[in-house]
C-alpha cells in the first residue's frame, strides 16, 4: 500500500523462510487475449501487466469470490468495538467499488468472524510498521495463522483478511499490506499463498481494503516511493488508478486493468495495428456495458509500441466509481509489462503540462487535467503515434483519431 505523509506449530516456525517480497510466478492460464496489441506478461516481474495468459496463482476475479475478516487482539490493549463494527468500514463499500469496476462481473462476498481472536503477546512487541524487520513479522503471521487454524477452517475461502485491533498501542496504519508467501503454508486443513493483513486506525483510508484486494487479483502498485518522506507518490499516474493511491478523486481501475482482470474482452479495444489513421469512438470507461451492442462498445483504444509496451486511450467522466472527478476527457497513458510493481508500470501522459486541476482535493492537480478535451490533441513523439480528440457522443464518450507515423 502507500501512503500520503501524514498448520501445525512445526510448519508455521519455519515462516520465516517462506515470506517473499514478490510472488512466485506460476504457469499460465489459457491465453485472455490474443490480440496483437496485448503485451505479454513476463513471468519473472511481481505483477507484470501482461495480460496474454492468467498468473494462475491468483484468484481470477470473475462470478464469486469469498473472503473471509478476522479480527486480532493484544493482551495490552482492550478492544473497544466489535468486530462487525469494524468490517463496516470496509463492506459493502469494497464489494460495491469491485462490482462497479467490473460492470457486475464481480460478486465479492465477505464473512466477518465475529470474535476476537487474542494474539500471545502485546501489540508492541511485535514491532509493526511499514519496512517490517523479517523476524518480527513472521512471528507476528506464525501467531496469527496458529490461532486462526485453531478457530476456523479456511478451505471454503478465495482471500483472507487479517484485522488487528485499531486502538492497541503498537499498530502502525501504515503497516496495511499483502504478505505474499514463496510457497504455500498450510493452515489447517488447507493452504493459503497470501494475506491481507490490516493495521488501519479509524478511520481507516478511503478504499484502502480494494488498494489490498487489487493486489489479490495479481495487479501491481502505480505509485513511486520517493527516498524523502517529504517526495512526491504520486508522479506516475496521480489520481487516476485506485493501484496509484486510494485517495485518488478518479480511483477507476484503468481499462488496461479491466481487460486484465476479464471484465472487458477484446470486444472492447480498439488495436492500432499498423502505421496510417484511424478513427474510434470510445465510450465512457465507468459507464455500465452495452450488452445490446457490444460490436459499438470500446471502452480502450491500445496502439502497440514495443514487445513490453503499448499506448492506451481510455475516455473518463465524473461517473461511478470516479463521481469525485473534477475533470472529464480522454485519458492516455503507457504501459510496460516488463516493469514490476512500484516501479512504474504505467505513466499517464499529461494531456495539459503547463496546467494542473483539483487544487485542493487531487493527490496530484498536475495530472489531474491530463485528458483531452475536444479539440485537443497529443503527439508521442517517442512512439510516433498523434491522438486528437474530436466531438463528444451522445453515449458520454468521446470520437478520437489516431495517427501513427
Amino acid at each position: 500500500m502507500r501512503r500520503a505523509p501524514r498448520r501445525p506449530a512445526a510448519v508455521l516456525t519455519a515462516l520465516a523462510a517462506l515470506l517473499g517480497s514478490t510472488m512466485t510466478a506460476g504457469p499460465g492460464s489459457a491465453a485472455l487475449a490474443d490480440e496483437p496489441c496485448s503485451l505479454p506478461r513476463a513471468a519473472p516481474v511481481h505483477h507484470s501487466e501482461g495480460l496474454d495468459t492468467w498468473n494462475g496463482d491468483y484468484p481470477k476475479p470473475v462470478g464469486a469470490l469469498n473472503a473471509v475478516m478476522l479480527f486480532l487482539s493484544f493482551p495490552d490493549a482492550a478492544p473497544r468495538l466489535t468486530p462487525e463494527r469494524i468490517a463496516s468500514d470496509y463492506f459493502p463499500a469494497t464489494s460495491d467499488f469491485f462490482r462497479q469496476a467490473s460492470y457486475g462481473r464481480l460478486d465479492l462476498r465477505a464473512e466477518v468472524i465475529g470474535d476476537w481472536l487474542r494474539m500471545p503477546h502485546p501489540s508492541r512487541s511485535y514491532g509493526i510498521r511499514r519496512d517490517w524487520e523479517p523476524g518480527r513479522r513472521s512471528a507476528y503471521l506464525r501467531d496469527a495463522l496458529r490461532l486462526v487454524s485453531e478457530r476456523v477452517d479456511l478451505s471454503g475461502y478465495d482471500m483472507v483478511y487479517l484485522v488487528a485491533d485499531p486502538d492497541a498501542p503498537g499498530v502502525d496504519s501504515d503497516a496495511t499490506k499483502v504478505v505474499n508467501f514463496d510457497r504455500p503454508v498450510p493452515v489447517g486443513k488447507t493452504e493459503i499463498r497470501r494475506v491481507v493483513t490490516v493495521f488501519e486506525r479509524r478511520m481507516p483510508d478511503r478504499n484502502v481494503l480494494a488498494h489490498e484486494t487489487g493486489h489479490v487479483f495479481d495487479l501491481p502498485d502505480l505509485y513511486h516511493r520517493p527516498e524523502s518522506a517529504y517526495g512526491d507518490w504520486d508522479t506516475h499516474v496521480g489520481d487516476w488508478d485506485l493501484m496509484g493511491s486510494q485517495f485518488g478523486l478518479a480511483p477507476e481501475l484503468f481499462g488496461w486493468h479491466k481487460w486484465k482482470l476479464g471484465w472487458l474482452g477484446p470486444g472492447h479495444v480498439a488495436c492500432v495495428r499498423g502505421s496510417g489513421t484511424t478513427l474510434h469512438t470510445l465510450q465512457p470507461l465507468g459507464a455500465p456495458l452495452d450488452r445490446r451492442s457490444p460490436e459499438a462498445d470500446t471502452r480502450l483504444a491500445v496502439v502497440r509500441t514495443g514487445p513490453a509496451e503499448a499506448l492506451v486511450a481510455e475516455a473518463r467522466t465524473p461517473v461511478g466509481n470516479d463521481s469525485s472527478s473534477c475533470t472529464r476527457g480522454v485519458l492516455l497513458y503507457r504501459v510496460r509489462s516488463d516493469v514490476a510493481s512500484a516501479d512504474g508500470p504505467v505513466e499517464v501522459l499529461d494531456g495539459h503540462p503547463d496546467t494542473g486541476a483539483c487544487h485542493a482535493r487531487s493527490v496530484n492537480p498536475s495530472l489531474a487535467d491530463a485528458p483531452l478535451e475536444t479539440g485537443e490533441s497529443y503527439y508521442d513523439a517517442a512512439a510516433g503515434v498523434r491522438v486528437e480528440v474530436g466531438e463528444r457522443t451522445v453515449t458520454g464518450g468521446w470520437d478520437i483519431k489516431i495517427v501513427r507515423d
